[in-house]
């Protein structure tokens, strides 16, 4: 009896691992571009429609606090080498909370993505957090160091 539970608890340590490497992994950015290429483009953040709290402007001044060449704004320059677009998905939890940030970078000649880096928190984990924090863990993941 005592090995059928070992086996079953060791049973469920895996499903349990296996489980938390795919929601790991799921969290991890990518960058298809090498550093180099990435330092030398520049980069137009396009703005959400829908977005009224200005995170377009917000992530352009994030980046380029990186040293990267990124604008925001109502027209894309004609030399942008890029083009970043974000998604961010909102919670109700006692209150609204940012769950979800996603930053996308496009090619600005085909729209092929290039990359992208995410930041995702609960609703206790988004308690205190900041709208720059939330925005440079995102880029963390996108322009990995």
């Amino acid at each position: 009896m005592k090995i059928y539970n070992r086996i079953i608890t060791l049973g469920l340590a895996c499903i349990m691992l296996t489980a938390l490497a795919g929601c790991i992994s799921n969290r991890a950015g990518q960058l298809n571009i090498t550093k180099e290429v990435a330092e030398k483009g520049s980069y137009y953040v396009e703005r959400q429609p829908k977005d009224e709290r200005k995170f377009d402007e917000l992530i352009a001044e994030r980046m380029s606090a990186r040293g990267y060449k990124a604008v925001s704004g109502s027209v894309r320059p004609a030399n942008a080498t890029y083009v970043v677009t974000y998604t961010d998905r909102w919670m109700w939890d006692m209150r609204m909370y940012l769950y979800n940030l996603r930053i996308e970078l496009h090619d600005a000649n085909n729209g092929a993505t290039v990359g992208f880096g995410e930041s995702m928190q609960s609703s206790l984990a988004a308690m205190g957090k900041t709208f720059p924090q939330i925005v440079d863990t995102a880029l963390d993941q996108l322009f990995k160091k």
